[in-house]
């Protein structure tokens, strides 16, 4: 008998785990409660919790906002709403909107333009204020009508917008004013001018709406990297050799920035470290002094305009070139405008590249910004394979009773829905990756192990490394029959040559995967179809211990305590990597996969304490014994 909440559920059953994620779900949606769920992969999380979603918001004038980090995430969500809207048929009148960066959207942006939002959006608000763009001038009732009554992935409706002269984001968003669910990127609710501007577009307010993000685990490193950047002093130099004879008094106030750089560089030298903190207040203090030096005075803001203008309007040079000095100089305006935020910020100088330091700048902590949204939207559920323990990420994003008064705070991690014998995990005895016993000797023996392990896998397999620098180190010695087997993850790889290799894996039978923690390869593909009969993960990507991870680790110790400030800002970001890589293998409750984590510290406090619930381990010295008899 069919429940409330899954009613339009497209299957033929529902899986275990499944069931009771529903249920929470629909108890959050009908409650206006917050859900911070761990949900293995497997468990058909973008379904179960659409199903019951988006019957409540059609029932009650809600508006589903369903916010992923990834291209490939948003085509997931967009088929299952298809697939939801054709199982229900005539009784289910479903609009739904897939909407992506209002740059890449366009069909006129350029490759600069795309890459900065602020050159692409005086190019687009002066080429609408001036009626330049064919675009945004065609109204087209045809095209809105058929994304209404169509749910189509947002390249086929650019696509389509495009050949009918019609601006795609400006379509999209008209549709979205009557759409039950918008399928967008993070930044439409947690980059605040951005927000802002979409939701008075669309006229919903945030008490009308549903929040679901999906693999949450990315939210709070996505908020951070929305408020930080970095400046290169050889941006700067490159930036004032460019506009040399165009504006010269412009082109001396960036050499004077090129001198703040070398006075930091004396600081951290006579420091004798490579990196220093720097204040706040220290660069805009430096900055005003110089401009107030100069023959035309102008402040601090009206040096960030200039230079902005000067972008903008620059055209001495071939295509190619100009973009590259608009790339400088909007680089230097952006750092030094969102350099003054008065968020709490690590703000740090460095001299890790002697020939070519850098300033940078990075928010603490992003429930500053996650928290208000929590707080005023109807409900939220935040979910992930590896939001693990529920009860950082709720600390971390400021979901918790003490902080949103009012609402009520619900955390469940829910088993894995895998037959145990579908999958296998062992943890490898003397072998590590830790600092201290790298060296010749430590990759010969991982390399080996590697070897033994794929001597007994049938099918394709993949080995993921803490960094590129010890996957190349460690793959100089692995065993001939591996390396003739291998495809290799190159670091600047394109993502077009990602893609390549994963599908020349996935037809390749017996194709040994080498690839990154955290890289796209381990943590954006769905390795569909059971391509990886097997994953390697070596040893942990821990962060090198640096200022920045030590100001981070020194924030949440002086918030939660010292236990927690080494969890929060060092442990538990290493092992989310980790559980990403091992969880590619198993998609589907008929995939099988043996895990192997290659490093004795997994077995060991902390690290074992990290690990999920769900993870039954065997550690053992014969990784390959056990892979035998996985395969046999």
């Amino acid at each position: 008998m069919t429940e409330p909440g899954e009613r339009f559920f497209p299957f033929a059953s529902i899986r275990a785990g499944q069931r009771e994620f529903m249920k929470d779900v629909r108890d959050t949606v009908e409650s206006g409660k917050i859900l911070i769920a761990h949900a293995p992969t497997g468990i058909g999380k973008t379904v179960a919790v659409l199903v019951p979603a988006v019957q409540y918001a059609l029932e009650n004038e809600k508006t589903v906002f369903f916010l992923t980090s990834k291209r490939s995430q948003h085509k997931i969500a967009i088929d299952t709403l298809r697939l939801i809207k054709e199982y229900a048929g005539p009784m289910l009148n479903l609009v739904a909107v897939d909407i992506t960066s209002k740059q890449s959207m366009c069909p006129r942006a350029t490759s600069v333009q795309r890459e900065f939002y602020s050159l692409f959006s005086e190019f687009c608000r002066y080429e609408q204020k001036n009626k330049r763009c064919r675009y945004f001038l065609k109204n087209d009732e045809e095209a809105l009508q058929r994304i209404k009554g169509e749910i189509l992935h947002v390249e086929k409706l650019c696509n389509w917008c495009a050949t009918r002269g019609v601006c795609p984001h400006k379509a999209a968003l008209e549709v979205a004013e009557d759409a039950d669910v918008v399928v967008c990127d993070y930044n439409y609710l947690f980059a605040p001018d951005i927000a802002e501007k979409i939701l008075e577009k669309i006229e919903t307010g945030l008490e009308d709406l549903i929040v679901i993000v999906d693999e949450a685990h990315n939210l709070p490193d996505r908020i951070r990297n929305n408020l930080s950047n970095t400046l290169r002093m050889s941006t700067v130099t490159s930036a004032a050799r460019a506009i040399k004879y165009e504006d010269r008094e412009m082109h001396g106030n960036l050499v004077e920035l090129e001198n703040i750089f070398t006075k930091l560089v004396k600081k951290a030298s006579a420091n004798n470290g490579v990196e220093i903190a720097v204040e706040r207040d220290f660069l805009e203090e430096e900055i005003e002094k110089v401009l107030r030096r100069r023959i035309d005075r102008i402040n601090y803001d009206e040096f960030v305009k200039r230079l902005h203008s000067i972008a903008e309007d620059f055209e001495n040079k071939k295509e190619k070139e100009r973009e590259e000095v608009q790339r400088n100089i909007i680089t230097v305006a952006e750092f030094l405008d969102e350099w003054r935020t008065r968020e709490r910020c690590v703000r740090i100088f460095s001299l890790a590249q002697r020939d070519n330091p850098a300033l940078y700048f990075k928010l603490l902590d992003p429930s500053v910004i996650s928290e208000q949204k929590f707080a005023r939207a109807h409900s939220t559920i935040l979910m992930s394979g590896t939001l693990c323990p529920t009860s950082m990420y709720a600390d971390v994003l400021g979901a918790t009773q003490d902080r949103i008064k009012g609402k009520e705070i619900f955390m469940r991690e829910y088993k894995s829905p895998f037959p145990e014998e579908n999958r296998k995990i062992v943890i490898t005895e003397e072998l590590t990756t830790k600092y201290t016993e790298r060296g010749e000797e430590m990759y010969r023996r991982v390399a080996a192990k590697i070897g033994e392990v794929a001597r007994y896998v049938r099918g394709s397999m993949a080995v993921f490394f803490p960094s590129y620098a010890l996957l190349n180190s460690i793959s100089a010695y692995l065993p001939e029959d591996v390396s003739r087997r291998a495809m290799v993850e190159r670091q600047k790889m394109s993502k077009r040559e990602k893609n390549e290799l994963y599908e020349l894996l996935r037809d390749t039978d017996g194709g040994i995967l080498l690839a990154v923690q955290g890289g796209s390869l381990s943590e954006g593909i769905d390795y569909e179809s059971n391509t990886l009969k097997a994953i390697i993960v070596v040893g942990l990507p821990l962060s090198p211990p640096t200022l920045e991870v030590k100001m981070i680790e020194r924030y949440y110790a002086d918030k939660y305590g010292s236990a927690k400030g080494r969890l929060y800002g060092y442990l538990y970001p290493a092992v989310t990597k980790v559980l990403q890589a091992a969880g590619r293998g198993i998609r589907s409750e008929q995939d099988r996969c043996i895990i192997v984590l290659m490093d004795y510290r997994f077995a060991q406090y902390p690290y074992k304490n990290c690990l999920p619930p769900d993870y039954d381990v065997t550690v053992t010295c014969s990784a390959e014994a056990d892979c035998k008899k996985f395969f046999a």
